[in-house]
């Protein structure tokens, strides 16, 4: 479950999310859409503390997330509960498909390099790619 109450974001003095108020409940899917420039990434990048909201509250699983304090989730775990999708994303060009997709579990050490590789190799397999595991972007 995703809370949001009250949240602004200012850029200098342009205000981009103007009391923003949310509740996205656990299993609901929510489409957020609208023309550029009108806030979906920030609110978004906020919900990750990608970006620091202005003002306003965020919950994650009913334990507060913004403002930080010493009963906050960790912002490191509380990302791991969510997914995201940048509008422009980089591979990294030295490395091949499997590198690329093994990086980041091992990386934040959620999984050992074996596990990863297995989780991406049924990634692959589910959007018939697995053949291109040893290609480079």
């Amino acid at each position: 479950m995703i809370y949001i109450e009250h949240l602004k974001k200012y850029f200098d003095s342009k205000c981009v999310l103007d009391d923003v108020n949310l509740h996205i409940r656990a299993g609901e899917k929510l489409v957020i859409i609208g023309p550029s420039g009108s806030g979906k990434s920030t609110l978004l990048r906020c919900l990750n503390l990608l970006e620091v909201p202005s003002e306003g509250k965020i919950w994650l699983n009913d334990k507060i997330l913004f403002p930080q304090s010493a009963q906050s989730w960790d912002i490191n775990k509380a990302r791991t509960k969510m997914g995201m999708v940048f509008q422009h994303f980089n591979l990294f060009n030295n490395l091949n498909v499997l590198e690329n997709l093994t990086l980041a579990p091992t990386f934040l050490k959620l999984l050992n390099q074996e596990e990863a590789i297995t989780e991406a190799h049924k990634l692959l397999k589910r959007i018939d790619l697995l053949d291109k595991q040893d290609t480079y972007p």
